[in-house]
């Protein structure tokens, strides 16, 4: 869903102007807020209401008198705010969205939704009351706050120096033991172990031998198979004679808390450690994921401090505490760019 993707990563910097209950005079006689004396609305708060209704029937406040609605248009006041803090940050930044980048989007919308149908969106839209230009501005708005997110990235880029260093500080991390797939057979006396060992020596199939007689719950429908382990995932006594076998060699019977167990490795999978070579892109892109994350949360602030936020009386948020900006419902036509 968009409004759960584009609200979880992409809203941050609206969390801003939660803080920024200033003055509520000095803006225009129809604004609901201005951000850096760019103007936002009455109508518009209005027109993004009504946006969401029709995307949502049934779930926005209609009553325009009632606190509930109220408290929703300041929510949506304060969603438009975060969208025109980050277009003014994105010009500041020489961020851009190009037609062509948009309406790529729309044709990833049309064939995944609308069976490349692009008659159908509009159509589907037009029964909604959405026109086709409010998708357009929300790819617009989505794909802006990803390019203004990643501009951050080149500020606190590791070296590789740095990050090989980690690497060879944590060298253990990169060391996975040996592993082996397993199938078991577990009975309650060494006697009837014997007669297993026996039957599997044979020729007889250990798998349909464990269905009828194991008392492992755990893998006895399985045909006795456990899956890949390492010695540490097994009771100790049965781990040290499972990880000295050859592949596919049977063992004798093992006395153990859980009974006997007769083991069968049936694959080796030898300890291995990743080089740097290896894991070089993984953990270089890691840390510059790390990095960045903390990066944007000081550039949040930076914004804050920087931008003069103004609210009409019935359009400021309540609380200067923190809270979350998604509103209620979804206010925008869903997309996945």
């Amino acid at each position: 869903m968009f409004r759960k993707s584009f609200f979880a990563a992409g809203t941050a910097i609206m969390a801003l102007v939660l803080f920024a209950i200033s003055g509520c005079s000095s803006v225009p006689e129809n604004a609901a807020a201005t951000v850096n004396g760019v103007v936002i609305s009455k109508d518009d708060v209005a027109h993004r209401i009504q946006v969401g209704a029709a995307i949502n029937p049934g779930k926005v406040p209609t009553d325009p008198n009632s606190d509930e609605y109220k408290s929703f248009q300041r929510d949506i006041t304060r969603q438009l705010i975060g969208e025109e803090l980050e277009r003014q940050e994105a010009e500041k930044r020489g961020v851009s969205v190009s037609a062509d980048e948009i309406t790529a989007v729309v044709d990833q919308v049309v064939e995944n939704k609308y069976f490349g149908s692009l008659q159908k969106l509009q159509e589907d839209y037009a029964r909604r009351g959405i026109s086709e230009e409010e998708l357009r501005l929300q790819i617009y708005r989505t794909i802006l706050h990803r390019k203004l997110y990643e501009s951050l990235r080149a500020e606190v880029a590791p070296s590789e120096e740095e990050i090989k260093a980690q690497y060879d500080a944590n060298i253990d991390k990169f060391i996975y033991p040996e592993k082996r797939q397993v199938r078991q057979i577990i009975v309650k006396s060494e006697a009837a172990a014997k007669t297993i060992e026996g039957r599997i020596n044979a020729g007889e199939d250990m798998a349909t031998i464990a269905k009828s007689e194991s008392t492992d719950a755990q893998t006895k429908a399985n045909g006795g198979y456990l899956g890949v382990v390492t010695q540490a995932d097994m009771p100790p006594e049965v781990g040290s004679v499972t990880f000295s076998l050859a592949k596919g060699q049977v063992s004798d019977p093992i006395m153990s808390a859980q009974g006997w167990y007769i083991v069968r490795v049936e694959l080796i999978i030898p300890a291995s450690n990743r080089t740097w070579d290896q894991v070089k892109d993984e953990q270089m892109l890691y840390a510059s994921n790390q990095r960045l994350a903390d990066r944007y949360k000081q550039y949040q602030q930076e914004v804050y401090d920087s931008y003069d936020i103004q609210y009409a009386d019935d359009y400021a948020p309540r609380e200067k505490s923190p809270v979350t900006t998604e509103t209620p419902v979804s206010t925008v036509p869903e997309v996945q760019p």
